[in-house]
Formats: C-alpha cells, structure tokens, sequence
C-alpha cells in the first residue's frame, strides 16, 4: 500500500492549475467575445463559416483566455478560440481543417460576430460561460505523470477534473491519447478539452470526451490535432 508521505509527494509533484468553464447558472454579460457554448463565434473579417462535404459545421463553443485565471504554456500567445464540428457517426479527423475546425486568434483586434448560415446545425441551448480556477490531477495513465519512489500510480485517487477546461491534464477514458502512442512529425501536446455538456445538449458519444493538442515542433505550431473517447 501506497503510504501517506508518498501520497503528499505524488501529488506536490504532479499539481497542476486548470481553468474549468461554467457553464451557465449566472447573468449574463452579452459581451461578444465572452466564452460560450452554442450562442454566436468571433471570426476575422473575409473569414466563412467553415463547411464540410457542402454543409456548415455546428458551432460547438467559443473560448476567451483574456481572463482565464490559469493558462497553460502552449496557449499564452493565443487570446481567443472557436471551435466547430460535423455531425457525424464516423470518427473524426486527427488533424484540423476537415470536418472539424479550431480557429485561435493571437489578438482580438478587428474580430467581429460570424453569422450562421441558415441551415447550420446548432446545439439544443446556448449559454454563456465563465471561468473557474481548478487544482488537477493526472489519470495514471499521462505519460506525463511523474511518480516517485514507492509509489503505484494506479492506487492514487486524486481527482482529475473532467470538464470542459484549458491546461490541467486530460480526462484519459479508455487509454492514453494517440499521440502519445505513436509518434508524429508535429509532436502534438494536450492542452485543451471539451466534455460533453448536459446544458448545451452536447454529447460526445456515451459521456465522452474531446482532447485538444497543439503542435511544438518546429514549423507545426499553429497545427491542431484532436482525438475522442468515450464510455
């Protein structure tokens, strides 16, 4: 059995800071660029609603990291995301830009509200959100974890935080996240995900989870990647 002074020092080493967004359950301030799920998204001006096979994606959420109280070091230079997918049964792509689209902005400057196109798909409500400040834990299995001696990962229950949320660690459901599996030219890193949110009618499959990463190598920092779990 793990012992207790273990326990304190599995967790000094591997705390991290996590904004978590609330989802409604407060007034809201109709500022535009406020995050949100499902109300209307930013976008630079000429920029189109993004489309896949001939239909418009449906917005899923839009993030404003301007007052975030944690951010993590891969999104510093990023102010602002919007994030749309496909509706579909067939999984999603691994890399950005087909049927799902993340658009970070680096300012704020010139961004105005994207209209939807009539036929757009959109979630059941559409809410406002803000930002909450979280401690996270990592899964046991983050290949990040960092695990001394005399201790089994497996056997700390420390929470992860699974919820929508920047930074922290992700909310692994049935494995590590593929590209911690394999490797790839990009070097994806997680630094974001979006749960399913029972306000907004959103689901990812039975209770499941969208993961965010962000390339680090050289030439593939504004790539984005994306993988999917679920119960």
């Amino acid at each position: 059995m793990t012992k207790v002074g273990n326990i304190e020092e599995f967790a000094r080493l591997n705390t991290r800071r996590a904004s978590v967004l609330q989802v409604g359950g407060f007034r809201p301030s109709n500022n535009l660029s406020a995050s949100n799920f499902g109300r209307k998204p930013l976008a630079r001006p000429g920029e189109a609603w993004p489309v896949w096979n001939g239909k418009p994606l449906l917005f899923v959420c839009q993030v404003n990291l301007q007052n975030a109280p944690a951010i993590p070091a891969l999104l510093q230079d990023v102010k602002l995301m919007t994030f749309f997918v496909a509706q579909t049964e067939g999984p999603l792509d691994p890399e950005n830009g087909k049927n799902w689209h993340l658009r970070a902005y680096k300012s704020l400057f010139d961004l105005a509200p994207l209209a939807s196109p009539a036929d757009a798909p959109k979630l059941d409500k559409a809410f406002e959100c803000r930002w909450e400040e979280s401690v996270d834990y990592p899964t046991f299995e983050d290949p990040e974890i960092v695990t001394p001696e005399g201790v089994e990962a497996s056997e700390i229950d420390l929470e992860n935080v699974h919820r929508t949320k920047i930074g922290g660690y992700a909310s692994h459901i049935q494995s590590e996240l593929w590209w911690d599996l394999r490797p790839h030219p990009a070097s994806p890193r997680y630094c974001w995900q979006v749960g399913s949110e029972e306000k907004v009618g959103l689901a990812w499959g039975d209770g499941g989870m969208i993961y965010l990463a962000r390339g680090t190598a050289r030439g593939y920092e504004d790539r984005w990647f994306l993988d999917w779990q679920c119960y």
